[in-house]
């Protein structure tokens, strides 16, 4: 299961890239959030008819949290990711973003109380470290710091760390009884209306108009794609998937992403391999082995 999130998250980024041309981000995400919520809103209700019943017996401070997490995984996290990538590579932002399970293991045990073993710990600050390698890569290569793939990167790297925020608060959902289904729905839901805010601050009418009149066919089927299949399947598949095992688990194989990413961005889109890359990926590939190594041995013997 989380295996095919890790092939669906990898081949977005390219897919993602080739689109800023037709639409820009804040475009891309409002037009992606509302063909999403077009299939989500009626599933859920379908699938799970008392789901509106449930939302109104959520206490104030559920209803905000359940929020909030909506807002982290939506509009904060994918609009610093795709601000990111379009500034950056689509290498450097896949590799970057991998990183989430070091933010996330580390949250998992301050806040859910979860137990990572040394060995574990380990590998995730030895992945973390080729991860700086790659965020500051522009830099070993003379560029100014703040300044055009820095700053992506950076932009991108802010976006992993909100999404620390959605994965605390839904696993601590998920243990309320809050479905995947709702939590995903929700997140979608909550991403178009502050999305759609943004979008009308930073365009006129005219211009949104004219982005999808002169969008190609391929450019609304990567919005499609990243709707239906890096959207709400990838999500729903990811939560149900936390709600089975410990949040650290569940992030840890998501480093396999770049795995997919970095083949279609080195021949669909040209981009270049440089050496700090290289070096900052064979790290954090160390400290997946590392860690998983640990992980695989243990649920052998029990």
């Amino acid at each position: 299961m989380l295996l095919a999130v890790s092939a669906i998250w990898g081949f977005a980024s390219p897919v993602i890239k080739i689109t800023f041309p037709y639409f820009p981000p804040a475009l891309f995400l409002t037009y992606r959030f509302a063909i999403t919520i077009l299939l989500l809103i009626p599933l859920t209700l379908y699938l799970e008819p008392k789901t509106l019943h449930q939302l109104k017996e959520l206490s104030p401070n559920e209803a905000f949290l359940l929020f909030l997490s909506g807002f982290l995984g939506s509009t904060v996290q994918l609009g610093l990711l795709f601000w990111g990538l379009d500034l950056t590579t689509t290498l450097d932002g896949s590799v970057i973003n991998a990183t989430s399970p070091v933010f996330v293991a580390i949250a998992g045990i301050y806040f859910l109380k979860e137990k990572v073993t040394s060995r574990e710990l380990l590998g995730l600050i030895v992945s973390f470290i080729g991860t700086l390698v790659i965020v500051i890569q522009p830099l070993l290569e003379g560029q100014k710091l703040f300044s055009g793939s820095v700053l992506g990167n950076f932009l991108v790297l802010a976006g992993t760390v909100s999404w620390v925020g959605y994965v605390v608060i839904t696993k601590k959902q998920l243990k309320h009884k809050i479905t995947p289904l709702v939590l995903t729905t929700n997140m979608f839901v909550v991403g178009f209306i502050t999305m759609s805010i943004i979008l009308f601050y930073l365009n006129t009418p005219s211009q949104i108009t004219a982005y999808f009149q002169n969008a190609s066919l391929t450019a609304h089927a990567c919005v499609v794609y990243m709707a239906y299949i890096s959207g709400a399947l990838a999500y729903f598949l990811y939560q149900k998937a936390q709600k089975l095992i410990e949040v650290s688990e569940a992030n840890i194989v998501l480093y396999l992403a770049p795995v997919f990413t970095i083949p279609l961005s080195y021949f669909w889109l040209g981009e270049r391999i440089t050496l700090p890359f290289a070096i900052g990926s064979l790290i954090i590939v160390a400290g997946v082995v590392l860690s998983e190594f640990r992980t695989a041995r243990s649920h052998h013997v029990s």
